[in-house]
C-alpha cells in the first residue's frame, strides 16, 4: 500500500486597499537627523551640541495608483500553493522544487532548509526601481535646493525621509480580487509603503534600497539578523562610524525603521553583528 502524506507549510498573511482614484497626491516634510552636530555618544544616546537644529525637508510626490495596484497584486503567492500531497520524500521535493520556481517569480522564496517561505529582497527591489525614479527625483532635488551636495548628504536625506514614516509590522497575507489568501511573508512592496506612510524593518528598507539604487546613488546590503533587518551602504566611513566588512570593503550601517543617522544603530545589533549572528544579504 503507497501511503500519502499532506505537507501544509504555513505562513501567515495581508489585505491591502488600493486607492480608489487614478492618482494619489502626498506632502511629505521631515527632519534629516544627519544635519545635528552631535559631540559624542554615550551608548544609544547621542549627545547633541547646544542650539544645534535639523534640516527641515518637504517634497510633494503623485503616485499612479494602478501601479501601486499592480505592485501589490505581483507580489506573494497564493496560500493554496502551500498545500502539497506527496507518496515519499523525492516526490516532495520534486513538488517543493516547482512551487519555489513558481513564488520566485513572484518575490517570495523558500529558505535554505526547505521548510519556510520567505521574501526575495531583490527581486522586490528589482520590480520597484523604475516606478520609484520620479520620486527619487524629486527628493534629490529637494535636498539640493538646501544645499545637499556630497553623496553621503543624499544619502542622508533618503534614509531620514525613509525613517520619518511610522513603524508598524503589516499582516502576513492579504486578499485577491477572488477573496483568495494571498501570502506576502509579512512584507510589503515600497510602492505600498510608500503609498500608506507606514511599514517594518523590511519594507522601509526595501523602499530606502529601490529609491536610492532608482537614481545609482549607492549600492546597498541588508544585514538580516533573526528578528531585524537594517542596512550597509558603500560610503567611505567617517569618524565614529559603525560598518561592516563586506566584499572586502567597508558598507557603513543604517537602521531605518526609527531616526537614527547614518552610521548609528541600537547597540543590541553591533553586539549581534560581534557574536556573528547575522547574514548579508547582497541586493546586487
Amino acid at each position: 500500500m503507497n501511503w500519502i502524506n499532506t505537507n501544509i507549510l504555513l505562513l501567515c498573511i495581508t489585505t491591502s486597499p488600493v486607492a480608489a482614484t487614478s492618482t494619489q497626491r502626498l506632502t511629505f516634510d521631515w527632519e534629516d537627523i544627519n544635519t545635528r552636530e552631535v559631540v559624542r555618544w554615550e551608548g544609544d544616546t547621542a549627545i547633541v551640541q547646544h542650539g544645534s537644529t535639523m534640516q527641515n525637508l518637504s517634497c510633494k510626490i503623485k503616485l499612479d495608483t494602478n501601479d501601486i495596484e499592480a505592485a501589490i497584486e505581483s507580489y506573494g503567492i497564493p496560500k493554496s500553493w502551500t498545500s502539497i500531497t506527496y507518496t515519499d520524500k523525492a516526490d516532495l521535493q520534486e513538488q517543493q522544487k516547482a512551487i519555489q520556481q513558481k513564488a520566485s517569480r513572484h518575490g517570495i522564496k523558500m529558505d535554505d532548509n526547505m521548510d519556510k517561505y520567505i521574501v526575495d529582497y531583490k527581486w522586490v527591489i528589482n520590480q520597484s526601481t523604475r516606478k520609484l525614479r520620479d520620486v527619487a527625483k524629486t527628493i534629490r532635488s529637494e535636498a539640493r535646493r538646501n544645499g545637499y551636495r556630497s553623496r553621503r548628504e543624499l544619502v542622508g536625506a533618503f534614509a531620514s525621509f525613509v525613517q520619518s514614516l511610522d513603524y508598524k509590522i503589516p499582516p502576513d497575507r492579504r486578499q485577491n480580487e477572488d477573496g483568495e489568501e494571498i501570502l506576502t511573508a509579512g512584507a510589503m512592496v515600497p510602492l505600498d509603503v510608500l503609498s500608506k506612510q507606514w511599514g517594518d524593518c523590511d519594507s522601509k528598507s526595501m523602499l530606502f534600497a529601490s529609491l536610492v539604487q532608482s537614481i545609482d546613488l549607492v549600492d546597498v546590503v541588508f544585514i538580516v539578523m533573526k528578528e531585524h533587518l537594517f542596512a550597509a551602504v558603500d560610503l567611505r566611513p567617517e569618524k565614529d562610524d559603525q560598518s561592516i566588512l563586506h566584499n572586502r570593503d567597508d558598507w557603513v550601517l543604517i537602521e531605518l525603521t526609527d531616526a537614527w543617522p547614518i552610521g548609528r544603530v541600537p547597540e543590541k545589533h553591533i553586539d549581534s553583528i560581534t557574536k556573528n549572528k547575522f547574514d548579508i544579504f547582497d541586493l546586487n
